[in-house]
């Protein structure tokens, strides 16, 4: 699956549990970084901080941060197909 935008990857990964929202706001000096750290730790799901404080737009973290998620940015089932798209 092609995905027109980054938006619309987001939905993607929202849809199928792959992400959590952080209303909150955040400070991008260290509390971003280590909430993304432990989420990233524990094999957790992407995270969107809609209100990094002190910024006009949201901080997007862990997007590609698992096989699953890799592969739904690549439009595949298992990264695998990738690598078997440039052998064969």
């Amino acid at each position: 699956m092609a995905y027109k935008d980054l938006r619309e990857f987001v939905e993607r990964l929202e849809s199928v549990g792959e992400l959590k929202r952080i209303k909150t706001p955040v400070s991008p000096n260290l509390e971003i970084t280590e909430v993304a750290d432990r989420f990233i730790k524990s094999d957790g799901p992407a995270l969107l901080f809609e209100n990094p404080t002190g910024c006009d737009i949201p901080v997007l973290i862990n997007a590609f941060g698992s096989d699953r998620r890799m592969a739904m940015a690549l439009g595949v089932e298992k990264i695998d197909e990738i690598a078997d798209r440039i052998v064969g």
